[in-house]
Order: structure tokens, then sequence, then C-alpha cells
């Protein structure tokens, strides 16, 4: 499957009190875990982190990056949120198709993005995973990137009031598959995590 990933940092943590990237958990980096499964997942691919900016990070984050081992790509759009994150991550990408990691999704495993990358068949744009709350997660995703990407810079361009991203899978062709339980548990406060 030509593929690449990108795991997203530079949500603004307001709820959480710190950069969530930085954030130790079972011994490793938010962001470190999250490179580890897609590592494993994606085995041999080069693993992308898209952060906000260099000014929220103060610097700190290409030394993060590269004790993690990853390349860094800052937001076309900063200030546009999770819509703008995946632009840029399918704007940067240079595969077919793209898969896409939050990592405040602290407890995805590599199983389930190897079976979001295997649903990407056909005629299909979109794997995605359904949370237990029946919600779909799409910052835990793999995008056909050239089918996706226009909708998302329309979006991202025309600005105004920004739908909730889930709203994406309207327009286009998706495969939904069942998360195991707790494995889209989103981490908004250090208390998720106990």
């Amino acid at each position: 499957m030509d593929s690449e990933a990108f795991i997203l940092i530079g949500g603004s943590s307001t709820r959480f009190g710190s950069d969530k990237a930085f954030f130790v958990f079972e011994g490793e980096t938010l962001a470190g875990r999250s490179a580890a499964v897609v590592r494993e997942a994606h085995p041999g691919g080069v693993v992308r982190f898209i952060a906000a900016s260099e000014v929220q990070f103060g610097g700190r984050i290409e030394g993060l990056v590269e004790e993690i081992g990853g390349e860094l790509v800052f937001d076309r759009s900063p200030g546009r949120g999770a819509w703008s994150g995946l632009d840029t991550a399918l704007s940067a990408s240079k595969a077919e198709w793209t898969l896409v990691l939050a990592c405040d999704l602290a407890f995805v495993t590599a199983h389930l993005l190897s079976r979001l990358m295997t649903a990407c068949r056909g005629d299909v744009d979109a794997a995605v995973p359904r949370q237990e709350d029946g919600r779909l997660q799409p910052l835990c995703a793999v995008y056909r990137t050239q089918g996706v990407l226009p909708l998302l810079e329309r979006q991202v361009v025309e600005g105004g009031r920004m739908p909730p991203l889930h709203s994406l899978f309207q327009q286009v062709r998706t495969t939904v598959i069942d998360a195991g339980p707790g494995e889209l548990r989103n981490i908004n406060t250090p208390a998720d995590l106990d």
C-alpha cells in the first residue's frame, strides 16, 4: 500500500493544561507513544508530525521530534483546528493514502491502524473507526490523499464556521470499522489517563 503517516501534535491543549505531545505516559511521551504504534502498523514508513507553529512549543518541538525520529511539518493554517491539521497532512503527503493519528488518542493499537489500512480498497476514499458511542473518529483514519484533499482545502480556505470534522464522511466514500473497547479514548485532561 502506497501510504504515508502523520501524527497531529499541535492542538491547543487548553483543558489538559500543557502540550499533550510532551506528556509522559507509561514511560514515553504521547507523541512518542503514537509514533511507536504507527511504526508497528506502518513498518519502514516515514513518520511526520504536524505541529501548529514553532511559537506554540517555544522551539522545544524540534528536539522532541528528533528524539522520537521523524519529520516535522507546521500547520498551513494555524487556528483552523483539526480541519487544518488534516489538510496540512494530506497536502504534505506524496502517497496515494495518508494515515492520520492524533497523539491524544493514547490507547490506539497497531492492530486498529492495520485494520484501517487493510480496509482501503476499491472505490473507498476513507477508512475510519467507530467509537463505542457510535461517533466516527476522523483523527484516527486513512484517507485517499487526492480524493479528500480538495474538500479539506475548500473548507479551510473558505473559512467561516467550521462544522464538526466527522461531517467530512458525508462527502466521501467511507468504510467504517468498529474500534475495540477503549481504543479511541481521547485524552483531554491528565485525569483521563488514570
